[in-house]
Parts: C-alpha cells; structure tokens; sequence
C-alpha cells in the first residue's frame, strides 16, 4: 500500500498525461507532487478525483496495486466457472483453498462466499456426498442465503453472489430468492452492470426450472428476462428467454416442438451457437417434446 503515488503517477504516464491534467480542479500542484511521491496520502474524496482523471475504477486501481491482496473480484468467478466447465477437479480445489487462505488473512467475508460456493461445486459435480467433511449443500449455502435475505437493499455484490450460486441452492431456495430481486434493488440504480446481473439471474432461474420441470416458474422467470432484455437491447438474452419460455409452455401444455420453438433455434445455429442448440436439443428429449 506504500507505493499507491507511484502507480498514480505511472498510470499518468502512461496514459499521457500532466500533473495539471491530474491535480486541476482538485487541488494545489505541490499537494499533489507530494501524492505522487508517496509522502502523502489524499482524502477518499480527492482519491476518487484522481482516479475519475484517471480513468480508472477503484476496483482497477487496488487490483493494479496489490492483485494479490485485492484480486479482480470478477476474474475469479471467471476462474471459478472456467474450472466447473472444464470439470478441473484440481483447479477447483486450489481456487477453495486460495479463498480460504484470502479469508483467514483478510476476514474480508467475500472469500468466504466464494469459498462456499467453491466447495459447493465441487460436491455437485465430483462428490454428491454428505460426510463430516462435506457437509450437505444446505449447510454449505445456509450462510450465503441467509446474508442475502439479511441484506436490506441489494447492490451489484448481492446480485453477483446470488448469480454465481443459484445452482449451488435446493430449486425452492433459488426461486425464492429470485423472486426477492425487484424488492431487494433500488429501483433507480441503472448502473449497466447490475442490470445486466439482474438479467442474467432471470435467464439462468427460467434454464433451472426447466431443468426441474418447473414450468410455471420457468415462463414466469423467462417473461421477466423478456422484459429486461427489451429495455436495454439484448437481443442474445431476449432470445434465449423466448426460447426458454416457448418450451416450458409446451411443455406444461401440448408438448409439441412448436414453429417458434423450431425457430429460436434455427437462429442459434444460424449464429455459430452450436453448443447451446445441442444442449436445448437435450432439454427438448428430457421434456418429451417432439
């Protein structure tokens, strides 16, 4: 943490920019010299100033400081997804014990979650075994639920963690807390990101009821997606959400493979999505729709 005025002056550098590009508007330029030369430190309002000059967040700019101590939050989801893709057993293992040495050394009660949710996958999808050891995926997810539902208004961490472990809850739980969504956020935060997790919540609880044959909740969820991918554009999501609710209705209704349905994907194999047409095509089997 001692180095932050020299990686804010590198970053200046870097970036082509005067210490008057910086410091104008801020503060003095000899308050500022002193900044860069680490001899002192701003106050939180004048270090979001900089950073604004910047162009950079603040979760950039800590990560750029120490990624180690303070790691890009999304890139180890990233990790953690990668590694239940490619079914890495030992990888997965490695990202567990890595957010619980993260959580012994900071208490910083992120790790924590991703160490739950680490462990979590890793009984889904090698163990689907209770022992001392492994403890049920109840157990496991109780404090992240209970966190969630403690939580009066949710931010853009609340939505992450519940989009990164909906499937490590029981299909009740997940659909409860989905449905928590529109009370727990502010409706007038319209930051981009956290309308894009919003979104993808609804997408990812209309696949898992489908999965479980929920057809009601599945529509439900999926008119939900419809409705926020409308808003902001996304074409991707607002069809995947159409397809998804397109085959819970058959299902739940004539269980036949509707031109609609027939349709959505034909326009995902237009697309080069081969991977996800096959994995609907299951969906489809699993369903009985033909």
């Amino acid at each position: 943490m001692n180095n932050y005025g020299s990686l804010i002056k590198k970053i200046r550098i870097e970036k082509g920019l005067s210490q008057k590009n910086v410091y104008s508007g801020i503060m003095t330029r000899q308050t500022y010299y002193l900044i860069e030369s680490n001899v002192s430190m701003p106050s939180f309002d004048k270090f979001l100033l900089i950073l604004e000059k910047l162009f950079l967040s603040v979760e950039e700019f800590l990560n750029l400081l120490d990624p180690e101590y303070f790691p890009a939050e999304n890139q180890l989801y990233y990790e953690l997804s990668h590694a239940v893709f490619k079914k890495d057993k030992a990888y997965l293992e490695t990202l567990k014990q890595l957010a619980d040495q993260r959580y012994q050394t900071t208490k910083n009660e992120k790790y924590y979650h991703l160490f739950l949710i680490t462990q979590a996958m890793l009984q889904i999808n090698f163990t689907n075994e209770e022992t001392p050891q492994n403890p049920s995926l109840q157990q496991l997810m109780s404090p992240i639920k209970n966190y969630l539902i403690g939580v009066d208004k949710w931010y853009l961490y609340e939505l992450k963690l519940l989009n990164n472990s909906l499937y490590c809850f029981s299909p009740s739980e997940a659909i409860a807390l989905g449905t928590l969504v529109t009370d727990k956020i502010d409706p007038l935060n319209q930051i981009e990101t956290l309308q894009d997790t919003k979104l993808r919540i609804y997408l990812n609880l209309s696949s898992l009821c489908l999965n479980y044959k929920d057809y009601q909740h599945a529509m439900d969820f999926s008119k939900l997606a419809i409705a926020n991918a409308q808003s902001d554009y996304r074409l991707f999501e607002m069809l995947i959400a159409r397809l998804n609710h397109a085959i819970a209705h058959s299902a739940d209704t004539s269980k036949q493979l509707t031109p609609e349905i027939a349709k959505y994907l034909d326009i995902l194999e237009t697309l080069d999505y081969c991977k996800i047409v096959e994995d609907y095509q299951s969906i489809l089997q699993s369903n009985q729709i033909n």
